[in-house]
């Protein structure tokens, strides 16, 4: 097996550094003050605590707009990010990526960054945090209680893969991130948070915990959970049978099955921290799939093409706004 150093290098070029940390911190700064990329002579300092796939993508898209700090708990990945200009300084501990920041941006699972909030409490109180959760009423609360500096942020925005290695740049571009605040922000605050999005091409939407827990379960919970089932009821077959059932799933089962590769321990988290909204979509996705029962068996199928047919022109529909929105400066 490759390295996770041969790994990351293959996916990000992996350059050596011959500099200090030092030098390279104020030669950082000093290129983009010549690039005359400064705003009011002073460069927001953005730490990306957590250094997975979306945290990268986050580091890579940010790039030019501000000096970027990041932390891993696998040094040897904090190390590859700023060797291979993701960001600019490589933090050795979250103390220090708090202390340094003016914004933080937890890229962490839902029970770390809740757990986050209770050990570094004291600094995120000071320095202001905002969070890439899929769960947010959960999260705000552990904030609350801890009466850390939070706004709550949820990008719409990943892929199946996990790790560093599955960066992607530009996935933020265009895509919805939800701002959560918690009652009694500040305006300044939510702002700032606003601004960190806006830098990566991101449009932004708040609404409450309660609003976003329930939205995201019916959009993309319950629809992790289909698409685990319809693998499952396809592919969990006694193994004399597979040659012949794996050649018959093709693009089509491959489209509706793409989330199910998704990080199982992940999904438990996300899941069993939004469990009751979860369970209420899914009643609904299940009543929608026994009325189709019904009409099949009953011989409808007339009725079956209304259905299909109203099913295709939502999507249509859904698909027309998502273009509107790629049109947008």
């Amino acid at each position: 097996m490759r390295s996770l150093r041969t790994r990351l290098s293959a996916a990000g070029g992996f350059t050596a550094s011959f500099c200090t940390p030092a030098f390279e911190k104020k030669e950082n700064r000093r290129m983009l003050q010549d690039e005359g990329k400064m705003e009011n002579h002073i460069m927001e300092k953005i730490a990306v605590i957590g250094l997975g796939m979306l945290g990268c993508s986050l580091c890579a898209s940010l790039e030019g707009t501000c000096i970027r700090l990041g932390w891993s708990r696998r040094p040897e990945v904090s190390k590859w990010a700023r060797e291979t200009g993701l960001i600019e300084e490589d933090c050795p501990s979250v103390e220090d990526a708090l202390t340094e920041a003016d914004l933080a941006v937890l890229c962490l699972p839902v029970p770390v960054i809740m757990e986050f909030f209770s050990r570094y409490a004291e600094l995120m109180k000071k320095t202001l945090v905002t969070d890439i959760g899929s769960v947010k009423g959960c999260i705000e609360k552990a904030a609350v209680e801890n009466a850390v500096r939070f706004v709550g942020s949820h990008p719409m925005a990943g892929t199946e893969k996990s790790g560093p290695e599955a960066l992607v740049r530009g996935i933020y571009a265009g895509a919805t991130v939800f701002i959560v605040p918690p009652q009694g922000v500040s305006e300044a605050d939510i702002l700032q948070v606003e601004s960190l999005w806006h830098k990566v091409g991101s449009k932004t939407r708040r609404l409450n915990a309660k609003e976003h827990d329930w939205l995201v379960a019916n959009t993309s919970h319950v629809p992790h959970v289909v698409s685990c089932a319809l693998a499952l009821s396809v592919l969990d077959v006694p193994e004399s049978d597979r040659d012949q059932r794996f050649a018959g799933c093709a693009s089509g089962f491959r489209d509706t099955v793409r989330v199910a590769a998704s990080s199982p321990k992940m999904w438990k988290e996300i899941l069993s921290h939004n469990q009751a909204a979860v369970l209420e979509a899914m009643d609904f996705y299940e009543q929608r799939c026994s009325e189709l029962k019904k009409l099949i068996a009953a011989g409808d199928f007339d009725g079956f093409e209304r259905e299909f047919a109203k099913g295709k022109e939502l999507i249509e529909l859904w698909r027309s706004t998502l273009v509107k929105t790629e049109k947008k400066p």
